[in-house]
């Protein structure tokens, strides 16, 4: 069944009446017809089988059914701080990051990233937030992962919650299954775990050293040189399957 975000406020209602955007994709871009079940969900952990009604007016109306809680979230609370990189790159890391379970999203300025993007920062965000909705529709979350603005590495680094860690290419000690199976055998409850990912050419030498005065723990990802966007989707997915949050 197609699933769809509808904002919690608007499903407080029987009956609702959806935005032009969604009303424009059910209608014209997916040719759903009256009858035809889909499914809401609030964004908050919430789910509702809905059946819309009337797709002829501008503004679709659907009536809602019964609620049932979405999918379980990771238990982890994992906090992306991505730093900006070029192209469509990041968005792809806020796709695949949200289809992964990510909880929170922080767009990261770093020595080698790229600067702030030129252009309205607002409508700037709500292409990244389209991209974490349209990605929590597919993959069937029913929490929306939050998107933060954009911070600065020392201002991060400060507020980051949860363990801290920072992967670094030069790193050759130090592996972040380590320090994760480290944290748990003391007893640990990662309950908040915060990534630190690098801009194309990695962070330099005294950023990294500068998280490590700010108490950030710098790991290996292994041997080979991974892409930001890629550092940033496989550091998550390990952290995850470490902790016992993906797969059976």
């Amino acid at each position: 069944m197609d699933r769809f975000f509808v904002p919690p406020e608007v499903l407080a209602s029987e009956t609702v009446e959806l935005d032009r955007e969604l009303s424009h994709r059910l209608r014209h871009v997916l040719r759903l017809r009256g009858g035809a079940m889909v499914v809401f969900f609030d964004g908050r952990g919430r789910e509702y089988e809905a059946v819309l009604e009337d797709v002829s007016a501008p503004a679709v109306r659907a009536r809602v059914l019964q609620p049932r809680e979405g999918i379980p979230e990771p238990r982890t609370r994992l906090v992306l701080y991505q730093s900006l990189i070029k192209g469509d790159r990041f968005d792809w890391a806020l796709e695949k990051g949200t289809e992964l379970g990510v909880a929170a999203f922080v767009p990261l300025i770093s020595r080698r990233s790229v600067r702030r993007p030129s252009g309205d920062p607002s409508s700037r965000s709500a292409r990244w937030r389209r991209i974490i909705v349209e990605a929590a529709e597919q993959c069937g979350r029913s929490v929306l992962p939050e998107l933060a603005p954009v911070a600065g590495l020392d201002e991060a680094f400060d507020s980051a919650p949860g363990l801290r860690l920072l992967p670094w290419e030069e790193e050759r000690v130090l592996g972040l299954r380590t320090v994760l199976r480290e944290a748990l055998s003391e007893g640990v409850k990662l309950t908040e775990v915060s990534l630190f990912i690098g801009p194309e050419g990695g962070f330099t030498r005294n950023e990294v050293e500068r998280a490590r005065a700010a108490g950030v723990r710098v790991v290996s990802l292994g041997s080979r040189i991974l892409r930001s966007e890629t550092a940033g989707i496989v550091a998550a997915a390990a952290v995850l399957w470490e902790l016992g949050e993906l797969g059976a």
